[in-house]
């Protein structure tokens, strides 16, 4: 809650009047070849403030909190989306956004602008309960556009399967906490299989999040799971 309060109205009007944010780009793989195939958009926000430390999550949690979450998201959709003609053409686009964003129709408009079949939603594990008819609606139109929806942080523990079971989704990213250490816990192991087995039968690929180290890489390859993204394969950063 203090870095939250610490990211203030005026700072973040000024961002959304500024129009742009700052977007690095974290490569995600396949895990058996280790081809690129495709992206996640992350803002960063370090040049709107004096305090580094504070996260993207603090300015979102905070816009939320103004009541402008979805102005600072669609702010950071378009910054991502400007890059797009610079990302690989065979390559995906991941672009973090909430549930009541989604529903809105200036996220349609950004995307209309580009590829759409280039560009994948995700939203997050606990986020769920927030999907009304109208964001079902809109991921539905959307869908018909070629996007792909990405669950994040599945198995953070935060919602129920029948939850999970309730929404469509194209990729399920296996939570970071999961992932890490995976090589040697097996409960990880299970849990990660066990998400592995329902992205198979969704019809979804599995993804598995902050992979570190070639262990971890190796025994997630063992169970199944089809791609990653994590520091062994690149840290966030700018477009070359």
């Amino acid at each position: 809650m203090a870095e939250q309060s610490a990211v203030s109205r005026e700072q973040i009007q000024s961002v959304i009047d500024g129009g742009a944010i700052p977007i690095v780009w974290q490569p995600i793989v396949n895990l058996e070849s280790r081809n690129v195939l495709g992206y996640e958009a992350l803002a960063r926000f370090t040049r709107f403030s004096n305090r580094d430390q504070l996260s993207p999550v603090a300015w979102f949690s905070a816009a939320r909190e103004f009541g402008v979450r979805e102005t600072l998201e669609i702010v950071a959709v378009r910054s991502a989306l400007a890059e797009l003609d610079r990302v690989p053409e065979d390559a995906f686009v991941c672009l973090n956004v909430s549930p009541s964003t989604i529903a809105t129709s200036e996220l349609d408009h950004e995307i209309e602008k580009v590829a759409s079949n280039r560009v994948v939603l995700e939203i997050t594990e606990d986020s769920v309960a927030e999907a009304t008819s109208d964001v079902n609606e809109a991921l539905a139109n959307l869908r018909l556009k070629g996007v792909r929806v990405a669950l994040d942080d599945t198995g953070s523990g935060l919602v129920s399967w029948r939850q999970l079971l309730g929404v469509h989704v194209d990729i399920i990213k296996i939570d970071t906490d999961v992932t890490r250490g995976v090589d040697t816990d097996a409960t990880k192991q299970a849990i990660s299989y066990a998400l592995k087995s329902l992205a198979e039968r969704s019809g979804a690929i599995s993804l598995a999040e902050g992979v570190e180290t070639e262990q971890e890489a190796e025994m997630l390859t063992s169970l199944g799971i089809e791609a990653a993204q994590g520091y062994l394969f690149g840290r966030p950063a700018e477009l070359r």
